[in-house]
């Protein structure tokens, strides 16, 4: 009798033994995580303009042959003929210098004493003194300069100031009657007949939409864009400034410059655009700064960790244990689930908490603090208690070292990507990224969250 109560418990030990482990899974539980904060950046968009269809439109606006003269019965009358070429310019600093060259012919006669008892307009009581100048001769050739300041007004329309800064007779004629010399009278006939130039060149400039490139650019860039397999990046502009124009040649250069609040969504955001502000005053370019959560689905991570662990084994007190499968299948607080199946000595599936811990400077997310769950310590404890000397939570920790850095690289190649495109026909968008920085591991019932900030630089091409 005593031998079959011995023969029993030693079955019932048997059975225990044999027995399938079969905890509950853990319940999920997730700690929130906070939004991504939309950090400022100032970023520049250089701007150029060829001024040479404005210029060329107020050439066409003067005439080009002038006809006039100047008759008096008493002093010096003066006729005269002049063509003008087309205007030269040059752009250097901040003002742009214009070259007119022309080609005349005078004609002047000299009265010293005039009456006008027989002829009520006049009559020279000295025989007239008769001088030309171009005249049945190849015409003189002559030169003029204008020059252009600007400003920008803070409503975006440009103040413009253009004068006569130089005249010179590059074969100047000889023509002096009565110590008096007819150049300065020439100059004042020619200059008077250019002066619609100045006024020209002027309404030209003037008529340069920089509110409407503003505006353009402004809309562009409240639009999301597309960030293939992660996002949208949105740059929500909040003001924008302008700096001086600085000439070069035929082009006007300028920046303006840009309040920024980058953002990024997985999903399209709903954009409500804002209107163009008033010009503010100009920042210095901090680049593009912004961050970026990237999405590390527990499938992902699953199908890393069943390689460096499915097919493991260990030994405990002599007993042999496989593991057959292991997944990521939720979090608890701020730690993920491993879900293990395992076979040997002990059959069955056992539940795991790690706590992936990010280590930018490595590349790496690595699991620690490996333990078993609460639940599965339990069954453990009343079935298998030995099994809490196994070497699984060890393995773990050693093998359980995730390398990122070919997906940041991934995420760099399609960001600066998507920052290099044209917008529109007359905007094309520079961008690239210097650094991404993986800051911190959030965690949902699906996936990782790698919170990055992203240090860049923008630019926008306008055309």
């Amino acid at each position: 009798m005593k031998g079959f109560f011995f023969f029993c418990l030693s079955f019932s030990l048997v059975l225990v033994s044999c027995k399938s482990i079969e905890p509950i899974a853990p319940d999920n539980f997730i700690v929130p995580y906070p939004p991504l904060n939309n950090a400022s950046s100032t970023v520049t968009i250089p701007v150029e303009l060829d001024l040479t269809n404005y210029v060329k439109t107020a050439d066409k606006e003067v005439p080009r042959h002038f006809v006039g003269k100047n008759s008096q019965c008493e002093g010096i009358s003066t006729s005269y003929e002049f063509n003008r070429e087309d205007i030269k310019f040059t752009g250097s600093s901040n003002k742009v210098d214009y070259t007119v060259d022309g080609e005349l012919k005078l004609k002047i006669n000299y009265c010293p004493k005039c009456q006008t008892i027989t002829n009520e307009d006049g009559a020279c009581i000295i025989p007239r003194v008769y001088m030309s100048c171009g005249d049945k001769e190849p015409m003189r050739k002559f030169t003029l300069g204008y020059q252009t300041s600007v400003k920008v007004n803070s409503d975006y329309t440009l103040r413009t100031s253009t004068d006569l800064k130089s005249f010179k007779l590059k074969d100047p004629c000889e023509m002096t009657i009565a110590n008096i010399d007819v150049t300065t009278d020439v100059e004042k006939e020619i200059t008077k007949q250019l002066k619609g130039l100045e006024q020209e060149i002027d309404k030209q400039l003037k008529g340069i939409d920089i509110k409407a490139i503003a505006k353009d650019t402004w809309n562009v860039l409240q639009e999301p864009t597309l960030i293939p397999g992660y996002g949208y990046l949105t740059l929500s502009p909040t003001a924008l400034g302008m700096s001086d124009l600085v000439f070069s040649k035929q082009k006007a250069k300028f920046n303006f410059c840009l309040d920024i609040a980058p953002s990024f969504t997985t999903e399209i955001p709903s954009v409500k655009k804002a209107s163009l502000p008033s010009l503010s005053v100009v920042k210095e370019d901090k680049g593009l700064n912004f961050e970026l959560d990237v999405i590390v689905s527990f499938d992902s991570l699953t199908s890393f960790i069943k390689s460096s662990m499915v097919g493991s084994s260990f030994k405990v007190k002599r007993k042999t244990i496989s593991i057959d499968d292991i997944a990521v299948t939720g979090s608890v607080d701020n730690r993920i689930v491993l879900t293990t199946d395992i076979s040997g000595a002990k059959k069955g599936r056992i539940y795991l908490l790690a706590t992936p811990v990010l280590v930018d400077s490595l590349h790496v997310i690595k699991l620690t603090n490996v333990d078993f769950d609460i639940k599965t310590k339990s069954v453990l404890l009343k079935s298998a208690k030995w099994f809490f000397n196994s070497k699984i939570t060890e393995m773990i920790e050693q093998k359980g070292t995730y390398d990122f850095q070919g997906m940041v690289n991934d995420i760099k190649n399609e960001i600066n990507h998507s920052l290099t495109q044209q917008l529109t026909d007359e905007v094309q968008m520079d961008g690239a990224m210097n650094t991404i920085a993986l800051k911190t591991l959030y965690y949902t019932n699906t996936h990782l969250v790698l919170r990055a900030q992203l240090d860049g630089k923008l630019k926008l091409i306008m055309k």
